[in-house]
């Protein structure tokens, strides 16, 4: 003959044990820092030179990747002259 034992825990506990999960999903969350330089660059493209805008060199501009619940954080600096 077998024994189950079965535990219900109280509400206080249970309210306790919901709180701690919450907070181990939100602890997983991560802060995505990007440096963004904005500056003009010239581009030659079939024998046609053109001035473009780039971030950090690029065009397009590099990709943000993040998840669902983290934070992003975008520092740009603009090197652009205004005319």
């Amino acid at each position: 003959m077998s024994m189950v034992i079965s535990s219900v825990l109280p509400a206080p506990c249970s309210l306790l044990m919901a709180t701690l999960m919450l907070l181990i999903v939100q602890a997983q969350s991560f802060t995505r820092h990007y440096n963004f330089n904005v500056q003009m660059a010239n581009v030659t493209r079939l024998c046609a030179t053109k001035s473009i805008v780039t971030v950090n060199g690029e065009y397009p501009g590099p990709a943000l990747v993040a998840r669902e619940g983290d934070r992003v954080a975008v520092r740009v600096t603009n090197h652009v002259a205004t005319t």
